[in-house]
C-alpha cells in the first residue's frame, strides 16, 4: 500500500471519527461513500464495495469504543438501551457479515441507498418533547419487543455494509422518542458490540485488508475523541440539524450515482 493511500484513510477514518463522536452515526455513513467515490478523483486505485465494508467495519468498531467510553462517563449511555440493542444488533450483524460474502457490489450500494433515504424520511417525524430531552436518565423507559426486532435489522444491515449504525439514531429519537443525548451515547456503545460481530464475519471469510485497516484504526480513534468534546458544547437541536444535513447529503451523492449508472 502507497504512503498516498495510507494518510487518505487516515483523514477520511478521522473525519467518519468525529461524525461517530459527535452526532452518533458510527462513522459508516461519511466513510462508505467517500471510500467508494473520492479515490479516483485523486489519482488513487479505487477501493470497491466489499473493500470499502470491511475497512468501514473495522473504522466503527473502534470509533465506537473510544466515542461510546467518553459518552459513557458523562452519563449518556442508557444500560437496557445499550444491552438489548447490542445483543439483537450484534446476532443480526454476524448474520449479515456472512452473508455479505455472496453478495454483488451493485446490490450493496441499492442497499445503502436505501436505508439512506429511509433515515432520512424517519427524520420528518416528531421528535422527543422538550421536557424529555433533559430528563434524568434513570426515568427513561425503553419497550424491549420494538428495540429488539428494529436492532436486529439494522445489525443485517450493518454486517453486510459495514455500514447501518446510523439508523440507530433516527430510530431511537423519532420511532422510539428517546432522548437526543442518550440517543448517541447508547447508539455508540451498541455500535462497538455488533460491529465487532460484523467484523468477525468478514475477518472468518477473509474480507479484511490488513494495512489500510490499521490506518483506519488510528484516524477513527482520534476523530471520535475530538467529536465528543464538540457533541458536549452543542445543543440537541443542533446535533439533529446536523445528522439531518449529512443524511441527506448522501442519500443525494448515492441516488445520483445508482440512477446514472451504467451497472
Amino acid at each position: 500500500m502507497s504512503i498516498e493511500l495510507f494518510i487518505f484513510l487516515l483523514t477520511l477514518a478521522w473525519v467518519a471519527g468525529f461524525g461517530a463522536g459527535f452526532i452518533g452515526l458510527g462513522g459508516g455513513v461519511l466513510l462508505f461513500p467517500l471510500l467508494l467515490y473520492l479515490p479516483p478523483y485523486l489519482g488513487l486505485d479505487p477501493i470497491d464495495a466489499k473493500a470499502a465494508a470491511a475497512l468501514v467495519i473495522s473504522q466503527v468498531f473502534f470509533a465506537g469504543i473510544i466515542g461510546g467510553t467518553a459518552h459513557w462517563r458523562k452519563g449518556r449511555v442508557h444500560r437496557q438501551l445499550t444491552m438489548v440493542g447490542a445483543l439483537a444488533s450484534a446476532a443480526g450483524a454476524f448474520i449479515g457479515g456472512v452473508s455479505s460474502k455472496w453478495a454483488s457490489e451493485w446490490f450493496l450500494l441499492l442497499l445503502f441507498g436505501f436505508i439512506t433515504i429511509l433515515a432520512g424520511l424517519i427524520m420528518f417525524l416528531p421528535g422527543p418533547p422538550p421536557h424529555k430531552e433533559v430528563a434524568h436518565i434513570d426515568t427513561v423507559r425503553v419497550s424491549t419487543i420494538p428495540l429488539s426486532a428494529v436492532s436486529c435489522v439494522v445489525g443485517a444491515v450493518v454486517g453486510l455494509l459495514g455500514a447501518g449504525n446510523f439508523l440507530f439514531v433516527p430510530l431511537f429519537i423519532y420511532v422510539l422518542k428517546i432522548p437526543t443525548r442518550i440517543t448517541i451515547g447508547s447508539s455508540l456503545v451498541i455500535h462497538v458490540l455488533n460491529s465487532f460481530s460484523g467484523f468477525l464475519g468478514k475477518l472468518i471469510t477473509d474480507q479484511i485488508p490488513f494495512l489500510p485497516t490499521i490506518a483506519v484504526v488510528i484516524g477513527a480513534g482520534f476523530g471520535a475523541f475530538v467529536g465528543e468534546k464538540s457533541h458536549s458544547r452543542s445543543s440537541p437541536q443542533v446535533l439533529r440539524l446536523v445528522y439531518s444535513v449529512v443524511i441527506g447529503t448522501v442519500a443525494a451523492r448515492v441516488w445520483i450515482t445508482i440512477l446514472f449508472s451504467n451497472g
